[in-house]
């Protein structure tokens, strides 16, 4: 048998989240031991609500009348759930979905025991999206009794087949409208990790060569292999951080995340990544094209594709082509909120980082201690209208001399799309999958529930006047199908689309 880590995947810019993999056995931890569940529940769901209520800059935002009754319906719901919990599935999977029903990447949850899992159950096989079809594309071989690869759903129980996606997936993961949402997590039609909130099918339709055929389900342990099996079917790129060049004159620059920890990993390669970028500037800038390749990479800080743009295109260009001005952003002013910039200021002074990274945290750190104390929920920050004499800044010289492609997945979101936007605005050109999506709630902390089971990541800032709209995808200009982690296949692919 195996365990699905509790993971609060709707979040794609959670740091420390607890990842993707086999659970180690050992002495037990908190989850493990006994305790009251619905207790456990009903402090948890009120936590997260208050904490909410105290720094998320939704909670004042007019121009979201509908934030507010959100967090309070789904409070109810969790406390509602409440009184039937037993278990830790029904207070993991209650918290879930009060989570999901914010419909926002950037409020998520994690189990703070590390590789703590819920045991799986399964029919013997596994659903993939396939344009809007739900397919067959794992089984259990050895049982007869399960549909063949590529048999297409059509219903369950008498509930047709993207209504219980909706309901076994949607409800627990949430914005189900994306394409993204439904590419990640897809396979989760036919997996239940001890979750007391969705029954589990007895009875499928399924389209095979064309006739309708009805199996009954046998659900069971999931088998010892069922993350390779999931993993295969996911076809999800893992890529390192680093710059390639071909031997046609092509370069690719791959960075699976822009996490902006001074203190991690992740800040020492893309800090070294962009000095090998300068080191090859010229020789970027002569190159037929180059590939930004964005596979796997959730967020972080939009510092990182700010300084690629400015080593590939220049100051000049992107100043002679500016994104669509964001006309504010205005920052919830808590103490939780403080207290985490603060801390970020403090690494960075610490690791000598860049003075415009030092004094933008200041700026927002002294923003918010004054919005503080003058009783204001917001410190807002806004773009300085340029006068209406203003000269427009004058035209500049285009540095590429070949095109630059930006390859994207469904793991795209937050600081990743600001880096779509940036470099399609500079001319780039997208190609691969539709990205995931966001609201204009960005920047976010993570905050502890008092139960000390979970923690929950909270956005600290709301964009005022963005272009892209809340939850909306940026789409690819040229549609790349097939397996995403297939790096010689991705190049051909690319090559293609060079002008002769």
């Amino acid at each position: 048998m195996k365990r699905i880590l509790a993971t609060g995947a709707a979040c794609l810019a959670m740091a420390g989240a607890v990842q993707a993999q086999e659970p180690t056995t050992g002495s037990p931890g908190p989850m493990d031991l006994p305790r009251d569940w619905s207790a456990t529940l009903v402090q948890d769901a009120t936590g997260l609500h208050d904490i909410m209520i105290d720094s998320h800059p939704g909670v004042h935002d007019s121009l979201n009348p509908s934030f507010k009754p959100r967090l309070e319906e789904g409070l109810t719901a969790a406390l509602e759930r409440s009184r039937s919990t037993t278990d830790a599935g029904g207070w993991w999977w209650a918290l879930r979905a009060y989570v999901a029903s914010f419909e926002d990447g950037h409020v998520g949850i994690n189990v703070t025991q590390p590789n703590y899992g819920f045991a799986t159950r399964w029919p013997g096989f596994l659903t993939v999206y396939r344009g809007a079809d739900q397919v067959v594309a794992d089984r259990d071989e050895a049982d007869v009794a399960t549909p063949p690869l590529g048999a297409r759903l059509i219903n369950c129980d008498g509930v047709g087949a993207e209504a219980l996606a909706e309901q076994r997936i949607g409800q627990f993961r949430g914005r189900w409208f994306l394409e993204a949402q439904r590419t990640l997590y897809g396979d989760w039609q036919f997996l239940n990790a001890q979750n007391p909130w969705i029954a589990e099918m007895r009875q499928c339709a399924f389209e095979v060569d064309g006739a309708t055929k009805a199996y009954n389900l046998n659900w069971r342990a999931t088998p010892e292999d069922i993350y390779a099996r999931r993993a295969r079917l996911a076809q999800r790129a893992r890529t390192d951080f680093g710059l390639k060049h071909f031997d046609d004159g092509g370069f690719w620059i791959s960075t699976p995340s822009f996490n902006g920890d001074p203190s991690g990993e992740t800040h020492a390669a893309l800090t070294a990544l962009i000095a090998d970028m300068k080191v090859k500037q010229e020789a970027l800038r002569l190159a037929p094209y180059v590939v930004l390749d964005l596979r796997g990479n959730g967020g972080g800080s939009s510092h990182w594709s700010q300084l690629m743009a400015q080593v590939l295109w220049g100051d000049d260009w992107m100043i002679a082509h500016p994104e669509p001005a964001i006309e504010a952003v205005e920052w919830r002013a808590s103490d939780g909120n403080i207290a985490q910039i603060s801390g970020f200021l403090d690494q960075l002074r610490a690791s000598n980082s860049s003075p415009e990274y030092i004094a933008w945290a200041e700026d927002a750190v002294n923003g918010m201690k004054a919005a503080q104390a003058a009783g204001q929920p917001y410190w807002r920050s806004a773009n300085e209208a340029a006068p209406e004499d203003a000269v427009p800044p004058p035209p500049a010289p285009q540095l590429m001399a070949g095109r630059v492609y930006v390859l994207t997945d469904s793991s795209c979101g937050s600081a990743c799309l600001d880096a779509v936007d940036l470099w399609k605005t500079a001319g780039a050109l997208q190609v691969g999958r539709e990205t995931s999506a966001d609201t204009v709630y960005m920047e976010i902390r993570e905050a502890a529930l008092p139960s000390g089971l979970a923690r929950i990541a909270v956005p600290m800032k709301v964009y005022r006047g963005r272009a892209r709209g809340n939850n909306e995808p940026q789409k690819p200009a040229y549609l790349i199908e097939g397996d995403m982690s297939d790096d010689a296949a991705l190049l051909a692919s690319i090559r293609r689309l060079q002008p002769d």
